[in-house]
């Protein structure tokens, strides 16, 4: 036996269900960034915005090799910054404070907010380079046409293992959607 066709009622019924489970998704969906927060600040996930400490270092017995350090930088696709580090290369001992400064513009007519984040190539690297201040901390605003500079100031582990002797330093800087 065939079933009648569906009903105005039965189809209002089933879009009713619909937009019921769109909005209990999406207000779980809402739900999870606080959870997500919780859970990045419990485990240290996502600490690109914090600060490193640098711990008392005792004195190497024997003096340590000096770290080839390079700079670069890049921008998201479609964001209109320029931004580049105005030290390209040094050498840097272990254990040594190092400031090099990125200088960036906001080549376009309008203020954009952009987050730089931070990669370090070999990325065993991450582990021996502690930044103490560094514009990656924050999300940044920029005026139309607007040109600042930053410091980026770090320390080498005197723990490098002797075979690390170049670390990159690179940033890609993003677009902060929503806030521009």
């Amino acid at each position: 036996m065939d079933k009648p066709p569906a009903t105005l009622h039965d189809n209002r019924l089933l879009l009713l269900k619909l937009l019921l489970l769109a909005c209990v998704m999406f207000v779980f969906a809402w739900g999870l960034i606080p959870v997500y927060d919780a859970l990045c600040r419990l485990t240290g996930l996502g600490s690109l915005q914090r600060p490193d400490t640098v711990g008392s270092q005792r004195l190497a017995a024997t003096p340590l090799a000096p770290v080839l350090l390079t700079f670069d930088a890049t921008v998201q696709p479609g964001l209109p910054w320029q931004v580049r580090p105005l030290t390209r290369t040094l050498r840097a001992v272990p254990g040594e404070f190092v400031r090099v400064d990125y200088e960036i513009t906001n080549a376009s007519n309008r203020q954009v907010i952009g987050q730089a984040i931070p990669r370090y190539l070999p990325a065993a690297a991450a582990e021996y380079v502690k930044k103490l201040d560094c514009f990656c901390f924050a999300q940044q605003a920029f005026a139309p046409g607007e040109t600042r500079r930053f410091p980026v100031v770090f320390v080498v582990d005197k723990n490098v293992p002797a075979g690390l002797d170049s670390i990159t330093l690179a940033y890609t800087v993003f677009d902060v959607p929503g806030r521009s």
